[in-house]
């Protein structure tokens, strides 16, 4: 697909893939997905129809799911009067709590359900369940790929994990690293292998993973074992967090001068990044990913709309550094970026 493609027409306001991500990974199409008044005026006023979205992913509450939550959350909000309502289930990493998601929402009879996919056989016979029913399916966050057999499979809403690894190799590259560890905080998640895997194609030096499964869940324990590490790999000059949290607390568990990097942002990451003492965020616009679906969701009931055309409608990846962090900082103090 052309950058210029269309992702959908909400009555008047075109949106382009282009207009959604730009370099850095800024949002430009802001007031349109951001719920402000050009959202009001482009789904207008019209008679509610009933239209029911259930949003279960293998997330948590922590920096980065708070800001797909609040995606979400005014995506609802903002089609509230036409009729939307929405079901969250957020699973902590939980395998069942997540099948248990997928079977209430479809014994809800939802029409639409937005889901993450870490651990695709996990979470087949669910999906292949709600779609027997004709329930449509989007999946969010993770799972590129997963699911697209599904017959009523829509679409993937998200990066690619690979692409965006490989962005972070090459980061490190123009930094000058020599030894990079990167940390992979849920062991059952495919997609971060994808993002390791990438950065390895890309980055010049020697490549190794560190795994700690639930690393979020326990960051002071965290520390210690990548502080363990370190001292086992005295090499090592390079760290690459897949997690905001893990990067955030691995900022004081690596040695002085660690060429420290990570995917997504929270404001403590922005802060890191723009004194320096985190080089990049790889940036896939989580709030996107949640706003995104439930507006798919509404436009594929009312209007059959459907978006991807077999492609994955991308929010990232986008680069932030020192250089750009300051356009962003105010941003994720509320919560959106």
């Amino acid at each position: 697909m052309s950058e210029k493609e269309e992702l959908e027409t909400l009555g008047e306001q075109k949106l382009t893939r282009r207009g959604l991500i730009v370099r850095g990974g800024l949002l430009t199409a802001g007031a349109a997905v951001m719920g402000g008044p050009a959202a009001a005026t482009a789904f207008g006023a019209a008679a509610a129809t009933s239209v029911k979205v259930g949003v279960v992913t293998h997330g948590d509450t922590g920096s980065f799911w708070s800001v797909f939550k609040k995606g979400v959350d005014q995506a609802a909000s903002d089609l509230k009067s036409r009729g939307v309502s929405v079901t969250q289930v957020y699973a902590n990493n939980d395998v069942s709590k997540q099948v248990s998601g997928i079977n209430a929402a479809i014994a809800a009879k939802v029409n639409v359900i937005a889901t993450s996919v870490p651990d695709a056989s996990a979470l087949k016979d669910p999906l292949n369940t709600a779609a027997s029913k004709g329930i449509e399916i989007i999946t969010v966050n993770s799972g590129l790929g997963a699911f697209d057999s599904l017959k009523t499979y829509m679409v993937h809403v998200g990066q690619t994990e690979d692409v965006a690894g490989q962005g972070a190799g090459k980061q490190f590259n123009s930094a000058g690293a020599k030894n990079l560890v990167v940390l992979i905080h849920e062991a059952s998640n495919s997609g971060l292998q994808q993002r390791a895997d990438g950065a390895k194609k890309t980055f010049k030096g020697t490549t190794k993973t560190l795994v700690i499964p639930n690393a979020t869940s326990d960051l002071p324990g965290t520390q210690q074992k990548i502080k363990a590490y370190f001292q086992a790999n005295k090499s090592t000059d390079a760290f690459l967090a897949l997690n905001p949290d893990v990067a955030t607390a691995a900022q004081s568990a690596v040695p002085s001068g660690t060429k420290l990097g990570t995917f997504d942002l929270s404001p403590g990451v922005i802060s890191s990044v723009q004194s320096g003492k985190i080089l990049f965020a790889i940036d896939q616009q989580q709030y996107l990913q949640g706003y995104l679906p439930v507006v798919f969701a509404y436009l594929f009931v009312t209007n059959a709309n459907t978006v991807g055309n077999g492609q994955p409608v991308l929010t990232g990846p986008g680069i932030v550094n020192k250089g750009n962090a300051s356009k962003v900082a105010a941003l994720a103090k509320k919560g959106t970026r």
